[in-house]
């Protein structure tokens, strides 16, 4: 027995030091790990928000573009812009109106306003329909239940409808089952009962930055004064015009081809072909012959960022440079506007899209 315990042995006091340091390593390769794999995943979902809210931006601002008028088949509207009085289903709000074309000095996001028809203003949150054309001309019969809906809705004289998408006109008179029209109705068979009667309404699109009205979100998109996309923190607007500049190669009334504006009074050899420099980005759009109702094409460009700024891969807490340089969006350059930093606006990712919307429901 005694020889037994002489031969047995332990580990030493070294052994057992190096075999801590071993497994502290090992751990703390695996944290790294762990950590480094968690912010990665965190930084991609981001991105992937951050794409996800732009698209949607678009896709938004898009269909209701589309949606503009509604074929409006005279200028009504309550979308009214100028001196003149003229209503229009586009109203650009340009953040410095009265800039020079085609020279970057927007100092903050653009807005827009479209006349666009209420889905939702009926009875039950439905569309109001037609029950019957009267005798007069001018008056349309419509249920109780959506004469009151619409008038929850907004509907008041002065107010714009549209039949089915192809006739509209001011409201003159509100009855309890029945609207009176300032314009005359064509014949009574191009409208059966049933036909979708369209209240048209004023949309603003804006861009906050207070954190409090988009509901804790960096910046949002407004429409209406109401948060619909967050992270979204620049909207500007062009627009290409048929019409709106008389000048040559340009004819005096509009011909279906988009007016030439980055050569007026010249021809040039190559003069009238389209490009970039036909939008037209800073202009009050108050002044014949450019009124917003000349408006043919929108070019929308949309910057989206992340709601927070993401931390490094590594396990410090060093925030990296995601934005080397400020996004120029059309005629807005970042870093002219109050209150930039150029530091905290490198360390938040941006994505940025632009389209060119035709718009199709103008006046004919």
């Amino acid at each position: 027995m005694r020889r037994m315990w002489q031969t047995e042995e332990g580990m030493t006091l070294i052994e057992v030091m190096v075999a801590t340091v071993v497994t502290i390593i090992v751990v703390m390769a695996a944290m790294t790990i762990v950590v480094t794999s968690n912010k990665a995943t965190q930084v991609n979902e981001q991105a992937a928000d951050t794409q996800q809210n732009v698209r949607l931006a678009m896709d938004l601002i898009s269909q209701d573009i589309k949606l503009a008028g509604f074929n409006m088949t005279s200028a009504v509207g309550t979308c009214v812009v100028g001196p003149l009085n003229v209503a229009a289903p586009i109203v650009p709000g340009d953040n410095v109106p009265g800039g020079a074309v085609g020279v970057i000095n927007d100092v903050g996001p653009d807005t827009v306003r479209l006349l666009l028809p209420s889905m939702t203003a009926g009875s039950g949150g439905g569309v109001p329909v037609l029950s019957a054309i009267a005798s007069g001309g001018n008056t349309i019969a419509l249920s109780s239940a959506d004469v009151s809906a619409m008038g929850t809705s907004g509907l008041a004289i002065g107010s714009v409808v549209s039949l089915g998408g192809s006739f509209s006109s001011p409201v003159t008179a509100v009855g309890a089952t029945s609207l009176t029209l300032l314009k005359s109705l064509p014949p009574p068979a191009q409208f059966p009962i049933g036909t979708p009667v369209y209240l048209q309404q004023c949309v603003t699109y804006s861009i906050s930055a207070v954190p409090a009205v988009c509901g804790g979100s960096t910046s949002c998109l407004l429409r209406n004064g109401v948060p619909m996309v967050d992270g979204i923190e620049d909207l500007q607007l062009a627009y290409a015009c048929d019409g709106c500049n008389v000048l040559p190669p340009n004819t005096p009334l509009p011909n279906g081809v988009i007016d030439d504006q980055d050569a007026p009074g010249l021809i040039p050899i190559g003069s009238g072909v389209f490009n970039a420099a036909d939008y037209i980005t800073n202009n009050t759009w108050a002044v014949s012959p450019m009124m917003p109702d000349k408006i043919k094409l929108v070019q929308v460009t949309i910057v989206a960022r992340d709601n927070q700024a993401s931390k490094g891969l590594s396990e410090g807490n060093a925030l990296p440079i995601n934005s080397a340089a400020p996004v120029i969006a059309s005629d807005h350059n970042p870093s002219a506007d109050a209150g930039y930093n150029a530091t905290t606006y490198s360390q938040q990712r941006r994505r940025v899209l632009t389209k060119t919307i035709q718009v199709r429901n103008l006046e004919s």
